[in-house]
């Protein structure tokens, strides 16, 4: 990180946009080595915050003074302080920390010792102090089980940010990106902003809260700046069909859109190319991608969608075959990293096979089993890698496996989680916010048609947990339902 910051001192025109304003990269740094004198070399420091220019320039700080960095989300809107402090007192401990940087809004709000962002500025810069041995500690998000720290090496991020750049068309240096995603996430901190500062690209930097009230300021700001990558989840693509318009885009500049954290639903990536088509927007510019914070964060890149129906087993180890559940390829693996299908005892399977998705290669945490069971079920066919669903989120019913994701989708629109139950499966589904109740009997209309038996169950709105980056933690959810009853 040193050298690529010492890199990035030279005058470019390629910086940050946030806030309708533009910072040089030069003149951030600049400000960061002055703060980095409030920092302790060969520390954690752990930042809370939304996305902002301080929350960037403290990160920097962070690496410029040889200290480790942690990036935590900040407590959500309406959300109960217990469970948030409870979480964030877990995160603390396994990094060996007391208290940090927050945002100035959250400072009596959070357990601890903690100090308002921005960080002190020295009246002159800060030498580079000795470079921490961990680059920095990303907390999973919490999909199947609680969140947990892995730490990433120096080397784990460098090889990473050169293959990722490796996937970028033409000139790299010639790209911008826009995103909202948050930099506690690990396609929000490597993905777009260590990304941008690699190639080095500009940055025009949302809010995710930005993007909940307003899903527009995303793809205005993309059209605006003429910005040619952004990155999303899924859940952003069915926003923008749900609330988005079309008026006054120009979507031609966007030659790629990273799809990943969340499964990419093909009837998703169809109706939202049809939508802003007329905008210029290609159907190649869409990226399924797959990636993991264990792995630095990418794994596989697609080339452009391609949507191929399959015949699922339910059984891992059983062959794949074509039939008419259509599924999104993640493509092939990035320079270095190495994927594979293993069994429940981690041996390899041959080709097509469905078994757990394996990765090795040094983007990898170094103190992780290699190759690395990642959780999720997939496959492979004709040499791209197809994501399933998560093991531990598997339904079983007469010892026969089942994805709750078929489930979940026939209850479409309406948010859902299929979580087994004792005797069978239940689908939690929750009222949505605007627009009519969905009836229950109804709802277990259409559950009728699913592989299992399963109860259709209403939430009420907002009741089922969401990890950091926004998907629903099945896990979590399960645990929430067997405690209400």
């Amino acid at each position: 990180m040193l050298e690529l910051l010492r890199a990035r001192r030279q005058p470019s025109p390629c910086g940050l946009y946030c806030e309708q304003a533009f910072h040089p990269y030069e003149e951030i740094l600049a400000t960061a080595a002055r703060q980095a004198a409030a920092l302790t070399p060969g520390t954690v420091v752990v930042l809370v915050g939304e996305n902002s220019l301080e929350l960037v320039q403290a990160l920097l700080a962070a690496w410029w003074a040889g200290c480790t960095p942690v990036c935590l989300p900040p407590p959500a809107r309406l959300q109960q302080a217990g469970p948030y402090q409870d979480f964030l007192r877990s995160c603390l401990e396994h990094v060996g920390a007391t208290g940090g940087w927050c945002d100035a809004r959250l400072e009596k709000r959070l357990p601890g010792q903690w100090r308002s962002l921005p960080l002190p500025t020295a009246e002159t810069e800060t030498g580079p102090g000795p470079e921490a041995a961990c680059a920095y500690i990303q907390f999973s998000s919490g999909t199947t089980l609680e969140p947990r720290a892995t730490r990433l090496s120096h080397a784990n991020l460098a090889h990473n940010l050169e293959a990722i750049a490796r996937q970028l068309p033409g000139d790299r240096t010639r790209h911008s990106c826009v995103s909202w995603l948050p930099l506690y996430h690990d396609m929000g901190l490597v993905g777009c902003l260590l990304s941008a500062l690699y190639a080095p690209g500009s940055l025009s930097l949302l809010t995710p809260l930005q993007f909940a009230l307003r899903p527009d300021s995303w793809l205005q700001t993309l059209s605006q700046r003429r910005a040619s990558i952004s990155v999303a989840p899924n859940f952003a693509l069915e926003q923008l069909l749900q609330r988005g318009t079309t008026q006054h885009l120009d979507l031609s500049c966007l030659q790629m859109l990273l799809l990943g954290s969340e499964t990419i639903r093909p009837e998703t990536l169809r109706e939202f190319h049809a939508k802003y088509a007329g905008c210029g927007l290609a159907w190649e510019a869409l990226r399924p991608v797959y990636g993991l914070a264990e792995n630095t964060l990418a794994v596989t890149f697609s080339a452009g969608p391609r949507l191929l129906g399959f015949c699922l087993p339910g059984e891992i180890g059983g062959q794949v075959t074509t039939g008419t559940r259509q599924l999104v390829s993640l493509g092939q693996p990035v320079e270095g990293v190495q994927v594979s299908i293993g069994d429940e005892q981690g041996q390899p399977l041959p080709a097509g096979s469905l078994g757990s998705i394996q990765v090795a290669g040094p983007s990898l945490a170094a103190d992780l089993n290699s190759p690395y069971d990642t959780g999720d079920l997939g496959f492979f066919w004709e040499e791209e890698l197809y994501f399933v669903t998560r093991r531990k989120d598997v339904l079983v019913h007469h010892a026969r496996k089942h994805d709750p994701e078929v489930v979940e989708q026939l209850v479409l629109p309406f948010e859902s989680a299929a979580v087994q139950q004792e005797h069978g499966a239940v689908c939690l589904i929750e009222r949505p916010r605007r627009g009519p109740v969905p009836k229950l009997d109804e709802l277990q209309r259409r559950l009728s048609t699913a592989p299992l038996p399963v109860r259709a169950e209403l939430v009420d709105s907002g009741w089922l947990p969401r990890t950091s980056s926004g998907k629903i933690s099945r896990f979590r959810a399960r645990k929430k339902w067997d405690v209400s009853l």
